[in-house]
């Protein structure tokens, strides 16, 4: 795939078996997933970074209103992707972001060629599950709340003109997550296959919050890695090879 607006390609393949699109978390950039190429190309998988507006290359690019909004404007760019296998992965927001995606799919009749939706980080999108708005803290508050989260660096936490320039867009994500969770979708992907992966020692998101998944994914299984909210780093090999142990059995016979 040609690099667009709404993704990036890190290692594009000429005639991929099939492709990952993948969906970062609040703050992140699509260079979160530059280095999971390297370990889909031997299945000969094509992975796509999701890349939203307010940072990055795209920083000075308005922000989006709403997840639907954003997940419209995706589908728009990548429509001739989708008509091979693909896979979807979105970790804490993204994964409110990746759901969605399969939501606008399968409401087009599109979703077919889905074959696994894997959800980390993230709790079911019930009220109940909701925290505290992060996006309506006080700006000391909110840099609190950040180190407590655990994937902000101190570095930056503590250069006030840096968190100024990024504060606008990380309060945007985090209002875009509240506002869908409070949403609490009924769409239900009834014959999805899905993982929804959760750390161990997640202080937010553990087995019982990302167990309400499965009323809108009755496919769903649970997996659980060792590690706080923010394996997707920490255990970053762990994480890619639960995916792929799923992914291997599914692409026999693709190509």
């Amino acid at each position: 795939m040609m690099n667009k607006q709404y993704y990036f390609t890190p290692r594009p393949l000429i005639n991929p078996s099939a492709r990952i699109f993948c969906f970062p978390y609040a703050g992140g950039t699509s260079s979160i997933y530059q280095d999971w190429a390297s370990y889909f190309l031997p299945l000969n998988i094509e992975v796509v970074a999701i890349s939203l507006p307010g940072r990055g290359a795209r920083f000075a690019d308005p922000f989006d209103v709403t997840i639907e909004d954003a997940i419209s404007k995706v589908l728009s760019e990548c429509r001739d992707a989708l008509n091979s296998p693909f896979y979807l992965y979105g970790h804490s927001n993204g994964g409110l972001y990746a759901y969605e995606f399969a939501c606008q799919l399968a409401k087009l009749g599109r979703l077919y060629n889905c074959k696994h939706l894997f959800i980390g980080a993230k709790s079911a999108p019930r009220k109940k599950n909701c925290r505290d708005p992060l996006h309506l803290l006080s700006d000391s508050e909110f840099r609190q709340a950040l180190r407590d989260l655990g994937g902000t660096p101190e570095a930056l936490l503590a250069d006030q003109q840096l968190l100024d320039l990024l504060s606008p867009m990380l309060r945007n994500d985090f209002r875009l997550g509240h506002e869908y969770m409070l949403t609490e979708p009924e769409y239900c992907l009834n014959s999805l296959p899905a993982t929804l992966i959760y750390g161990t020692e997640d202080k937010d998101v553990g087995h019982k919050e990302v167990l309400g998944w499965q009323e809108l994914l009755p496919k769903a299984e649970l997996h659980a890695i060792e590690g706080e909210h923010f394996f997707i780093h920490h255990q970053q090999a762990e994480l890619i090879n639960s995916l792929l142990a799923r992914v291997t059995t599914k692409t026999k016979g693709i190509g």
